[in-house]
């Protein structure tokens, strides 16, 4: 599970960030939220605010190359255009296996190779002390390499500079990078991130298929108690035999069918109102058919554990439904899962009845620097705000910022009064 992560020179992002999902004990409200650890204590939600272009889906894309390093696949992203450097550095503070690890690297992507990385393993005593081992270190432009291992650090520099070392050397020979190696890719693998513009059915299809799994029953429950008017809702292989189903190229980009032959599967889907068995794709709603494409991973990542990212999570959902689904995350039921999510829903700011301050985040810019911060920044003695606080009307009042301030009007005005450019 994530505790912090970092991003500089990334996308939007100049100066360094942090997103810290680290809670602060000192506030006593809603520890159901917490996952606790004597390695580090892990918000299971958090929700990030702030105007259109301000770094929120960038924040994502970060965590995606982040993920993608560590599995060995193509860093294909780019820094930020306005610093001048072509060089972008990611790093992430996460639990693993009960321990609780940093690893943090520095990727060219002009020449595409990694400047610098380190990974270590963090530890806290009974009393809170702080004790760090540096697994491996290393600087490809200065040619530095340092490892708590004497055999490592003497290898760290003969390996590539276009990979990191747990994909470059053999982590066979080196129990420690054997180690970071496991965690890492654990890691990684833990983490899935997901857009709701584009979100398709796949994985739920995947686990229906099984409709006798406790997973497959579980996302049935989900999606029934989701949509007042379904009375159930499987995969159905012979339903295309039953009812003919044929869709010419309109009906194909109304329903945001990218591809055909896959899309055979997603007709198969079934809904059954008032007794009735329907193919899902054509007879339910957007929103429901978001959910549908939502309860697979929902459902497998509260099982197995791991980081759920979601951009726009309230996209085409009801706000209710978005918050049932915080509340899911935020039950003292789940041990294992966190949900961090991009949104413009401001009913789910609630401090109240639903989150800890340092569970909402904004994004915001000025001028040509954006900025990340949480609620929790704003103290009761400098700003009003306590934990029983009624946020929406600060919010919307742009007393927290991160709020746009459009103008539309004065584009009518301006075409109206002839002023409109030619």
């Amino acid at each position: 599970m994530l505790l912090k992560f970092n991003i500089k020179n990334f996308q939007v992002f100049n100066s360094e960030v942090e997103l810290n999902l680290e809670a602060d004990l000192r506030t006593k409200k809603f520890r159901s939220n917490i996952v606790m650890s004597a390695q580090g204590n892990i918000l299971k939600a958090a929700a990030l605010y702030g105007p259109n272009n301000t770094g929120k889906t960038c924040l994502l894309n970060a965590v995606r190359a982040y993920r993608a390093a560590l599995l060995n696949k193509p860093l294909d992203f780019y820094p930020n255009l306005f610093t001048g450097s072509d060089v972008f550095k990611l790093g992430a503070v996460f639990l693993w296996n009960q321990k609780r690890y940093e690893y943090f690297f520095q990727y060219d992507t002009k020449s595409k190779i990694f400047i610098e990385e380190e990974f270590s393993h963090i530890s806290f005593d009974r009393h809170g002390n702080e004790s760090k081992e540096v697994f491996f270190h290393r600087n490809t432009e200065t040619k530095t390499a340092n490892s708590s291992n004497d055999k490592l650090k003497e290898v760290i520099n003969l390996s590539s500079k276009d990979n990191i070392l747990i994909n470059t050397l053999d982590a066979a020979e080196f129990p420690l990078l054997q180690e970071a190696k496991e965690a890492l890719k654990g890691f990684a693998e833990s983490i899935a991130i997901l857009s709701m513009q584009s979100l398709q059915p796949y994985k739920t299809i995947e686990m229906l298929k099984e409709p006798e799994s406790p997973e497959a029953k579980q996302i049935v429950e989900l999606i029934k108690k989701s949509d007042l008017d379904i009375d159930d809702f499987k995969y159905d292989g012979k339903l295309l035999e039953a009812i003919p189903l044929k869709m010419d190229d309109e009906t194909v980009r109304a329903k945001n069918i990218q591809n055909k032959e896959k899309s055979i599967d997603i007709l198969k889907l079934t809904s059954t109102h008032r007794g009735k068995e329907l193919p899902s794709i054509v007879f339910d709603s957007l929103g429901t058919k978001k959910i549908v494409s939502l309860a697979g991973y929902l459902v497998e990542w509260l099982n197995k554990g791991g980081c759920l990212f979601i951009d726009e999570l309230d996209s085409g959902i009801h706000f209710k439904l978005s918050r049932a689904i915080v509340s899911l995350f935020n039950s003292s039921l789940n041990d294992r899962a966190q949900m961090i999510f991009s949104t413009h829903d401001a009913s789910l700011l609630d401090i109240k009845t639903l989150f800890r301050k340092e569970q909402i985040w904004f994004t915001d810019r000025v001028e040509d620097k954006v900025y990340l911060y949480p609620l929790s920044c704003f103290t009761a003695e400098k700003s009003g705000i306590r934990t029983d606080s009624e946020l929406y009307e600060r919010y919307v009042k742009g007393f927290l910022g991160a709020l746009p301030d459009p103008s539309l009007i004065d584009v009518l005005i301006d075409i109206k009064n002839g002023k409109r450019d030619e």
